[in-house]
């Protein structure tokens, strides 16, 4: 089964940002906009696994919550990967950045020793908006948002790709403690 696991953005927050891009949507061919109820700050995409795996995983998270309190982020401005003049994914970033970093460094090191490899690329704490489908001329324009949140729930998620759009099945969650 493909799985990741991911940090859960409140609803305000997946509206807000979902909305924000409603003209975009509208006008932009080529592109597959993540729908709101799917919108997350990835933490690690493991790709497919065993279900076997899964106890292992569940465990990882759970010494998350054991060593992590919430903790507050904050949107930061819009951009893309590689860049914005020829975007493949379209991404709106999280701060502060070493927060976030201490989080996924934690869970890469115990995900490690289960057998899952390391992340070959550098970690960019963001929200993917959309992945940009066909190359052309895309014009995406940065936005700046100025909202915060608490990070509170770590989940495990199964991802099953249909033609429709991926779906998200949690098999694991984490509430962290206040903090």
């Amino acid at each position: 089964m493909r799985t990741f696991i991911a940090i859960e953005i409140p609803e305000n927050i997946k509206n807000k940002l979902y909305n924000s891009f409603n003209k975009e949507r509208e006008k932009t061919e080529g592109v597959r906009w993540v729908e709101e109820k799917n919108l997350h700050i990835t933490l690690k995409f493991i790709g497919e696994i065993e279900e076997s795996k899964v106890s292992l995983i569940s465990r990882v998270l759970e010494e998350v919550r054991d060593k992590f309190k919430t903790f507050k982020v904050y949107l930061k401005e819009s951009g893309a990967f590689p860049d914005l003049r020829f975007p493949r994914v379209l991404w709106v970033g999280i701060g502060p950045e070493e927060k976030v970093r201490e989080l996924f460094d934690f869970v890469e090191k115990k995900l490690e020793k289960t057998g899952i490899p390391r992340e070959k690329r550098n970690f960019h704490p963001h929200i993917t908006v959309a992945r940009v489908k066909k190359r052309g001329k895309i014009n995406f324009k940065k936005k700046s948002f100025d909202d915060d949140f608490k990070i509170k729930k770590i989940v495990l998620f199964k991802s099953e790709l249909n033609p429709e759009g991926p779906v998200y099945t949690p098999l694991k969650e984490v509430e962290l403690k206040d903090g």
